[in-house]
């Protein structure tokens, strides 16, 4: 049998394409290793298997504030507030902190397990506080990552050593140099004596003096209550302006050693001028002659102007209630010439002081010719 040419060509051509369809087969498909899983078709989700969650510590309390009441000045109480874990780790107290020395903290145990509880244990102590109400906070340092710190809180009412009616004083306006006065009184609340060991004031100007005040009590067999009353005064070198003073009273008691009365009042300083002399020198041509401004601690008004300085005429210029007030002089049309003096007097209201005087001199010159 003779075999042609293309003949053989096909053949060739047919052989080889089955070697490389042969080939891609293998090279392509997956390794077959053990324990593999083909991957789910399309059209079918692939199921996710949920992270465990990590155990943490979580911090439960019942109560975060208590109140104590009245309560009187040496009686020491305590109160405690229960502490619960209610998550799956230990509960760690890392902390305790109080905002006053009257108040101590004390935790039974610094670690509480899963489902433990433990007790805070809070102290009160009036003879370290000097108030008669303490709202005092205590502050919880826990490893629970959702509540790291816990606030609690404590009250009380104190019953005072003594008390001072009244707690502050007022004097309202009063003007600088007049010596004003008001008393308040200290008396005795508690069954120990008071006394006063000394006063001391600010600022320079404000005194105090106290003497004691004798009384009877109806069953002798009681003794007498301590009372007191001091004398606030307001001096010459009080300083001018808003004045916010005190008095502060030391005592025997060891809980309020120190008392502090505030001392307020509006000090009007009197009133100045500028100038302090009034000096112009002009033509009979001439309109104004200058000013005089007025000062004040406060806003005051200028009731009248009296002046017997001849052909000079005054007016205010700004009015009204206010700290500076200026005051315009003119001259006379047809004034004659000549020197003049004299005073002009500003009746004031308000100010602290009735009136105000500022001399007055000037000259009125001729007109020169024109030639």
């Amino acid at each position: 049998m003779k075999v042609r040419g293309p003949e053989i060509i096909i053949a060739l051509i047919l052989v080889g394409l089955a070697v490389l369809v042969g080939y891609a087969y293998f090279v392509a498909r997956p390794p077959e290793e053990p324990g593999f899983e083909p991957l789910p078709p399309p059209d079918e989700p692939v199921a996710k298997k949920p992270a465990a969650g990590l155990p943490r510590p979580v911090i439960e309390v019942s109560e975060l504030k208590h109140d104590f009441g009245t309560i009187e000045p040496d009686q020491v109480l305590e109160h405690t507030f229960p502490i619960k874990n209610v998550g799956d780790a230990t509960l760690t107290i890392d902390g305790l902190r109080s905002g006053c020395g009257c108040l101590t903290l004390e935790a039974s145990s610094l670690e509480i397990p899963p489902d433990g509880s433990a007790d805070l244990v809070a102290e009160l102590n009036p003879q370290h506080y000097g108030g008669p109400s303490p709202n005092i906070s205590a502050y919880v340092y826990t490893n629970d990552p959702e509540r790291k710190v816990t606030v609690f809180n404590v009250a009380a009412e104190i019953t005072p050593e003594f008390v001072i009616e009244p707690e502050k004083l007022d004097f309202g306006t009063v003007v600088k140099g007049a010596e004003k006065s008001r008393t308040f009184r200290l008396r005795q609340t508690w069954r120990e004596p008071v006394k006063i060991a000394k006063l001391d004031t600010s600022p320079e100007g404000v005194g105090a003096f106290y003497s004691e005040v004798t009384g009877s009590d109806e069953d002798e067999s009681v003794s007498p209550k301590s009372e007191y009353e001091v004398e606030v005064r307001l001096g010459p070198d009080v300083p001018a302006g808003n004045l916010a003073g005190y008095v502060n009273v030391h005592t025997n008691i060891k809980r309020m050693r120190v008392a502090r009365v505030p001392v307020k009042a509006f000090v009007r300083g009197g009133v100045s001028t500028v100038p302090k002399l009034f000096l112009f020198a002009a033509r009979d041509s001439d309109q104004s002659l200058g000013s005089i401004d007025i000062y004040a601690d406060g806003p005051f008004g200028i009731a009248e102007i009296i002046s017997d300085v001849d052909c000079v005429v005054w007016r205010v210029t700004s009015g009204g209630r206010r700290p500076t007030q200026s005051v315009v002089a003119n001259l006379e049309p047809g004034a004659k010439p000549g020197e003049r003096s004299g005073t002009v007097t500003f009746k004031l209201s308000e100010a602290g002081v009735e009136q105000v005087v500022v001399p007055v001199a000037g000259v009125v010159f001729e007109e020169e010719m024109q030639g």
